[in-house]
């Protein structure tokens, strides 16, 4: 806000000096597209009346009007020019910040999608790698869940998926990360976690969820396979096929339960 305070004074000062009829009108444009951008539109308004004032004190020196209300006029439409322009900005970013959450997120339950969790996973490996900081990964898969579509309906299922995103996005942290993988596969990652602190996350949420689908009658449970990493991963794929892995077994156990190991 000050870099853009600062160019209307300026763009106004130079405006103002040259006293030949030299429209500038397009420089004041620049820090009200700033500030509409990177705050707000209130603000980018707010720089709207702003600028077109010092223009009107910059014109009027620079001009002996023939009709006293003629400044006025060129003023208020100036104004409107400028608040047109500003709208618009507003509504590009508005766009640009939609498109951005849907590029993230998972239309249905919104929770984060499989290729933001994977950009993440690899942020906090890193860290990991970096700091020798434990992360615990893990990967839930909901029991029977073609049975609820095929008895009950997708619309039965579709509600299933985002109450379970709901119960578990309410029992972690908000620096840790839900996605779901797609279809009824989703993983959770819980940064600088060790395995005591990642058993008691995981065993919470798996006594939640299964409370509520007790609460639902609907005949599904979560097979969940869970790492805690003390030592970094060696890549995303390979922390992912190894909690994958965890999840299977517990479904060969007969399914419904948590696997938790450590490296």
């Amino acid at each position: 806000m000050a870099l853009a305070l600062i160019l209307v004074i300026l763009i106004g000062v130079i405006d103002y000096w040259i006293k030949v009829d030299l429209s500038l009108s397009i420089f004041y444009l620049f820090p009200i597209i700033l500030v509409t951008w990177f705050i707000n539109q209130a603000m980018g308004f707010s720089f709207c009346c702003l600028c077109t004032f010092i223009w009107l004190i910059a014109d009027s020196a620079a001009k002996i009007y023939p009709y006293p209300l003629l400044p006025y006029w060129n003023a208020s439409v100036r104004l409107g020019f400028f608040s047109i322009i500003t709208y618009l900005i507003s509504q590009i970013k508005n766009a640009y910040e939609r498109e951005k959450i849907l590029a993230r997120t998972d239309s249905l339950t919104g929770a984060f999608n499989n290729r933001f969790f994977r950009e993440i996973l690899q942020i906090e490996i890193n860290r990991c790698y970096r700091y020798q900081h434990p992360l615990t990964l893990a990967y839930f898969d909901v029991d029977n869940f073609k049975q609820v579509n095929d008895q009950l309906g997708y619309s039965s299922g579709d509600h299933l998926l985002q109450l379970i995103t709901q119960i578990i996005q309410k029992n972690i942290r908000q620096t840790d990360t839900l996605a779901r993988l797609g279809g009824d596969e989703f993983a959770l990652l819980l940064p600088e976690t060790d395995y005591n602190q990642g058993q008691i996350v995981l065993r919470r949420v798996q006594e939640e969820l299964l409370l509520t689908i007790e609460s639902e009658k609907v005949p599904i449970g979560f097979s969940i396979g869970a790492l805690t990493h003390n030592i970094a991963p060696e890549s995303v794929d390979k922390a992912l096929e190894k909690v994958d892995s965890l999840m299977y077994t517990v479904k060969k156990q007969g399914k419904n339960g948590l696997k938790h190991e450590i490296i």
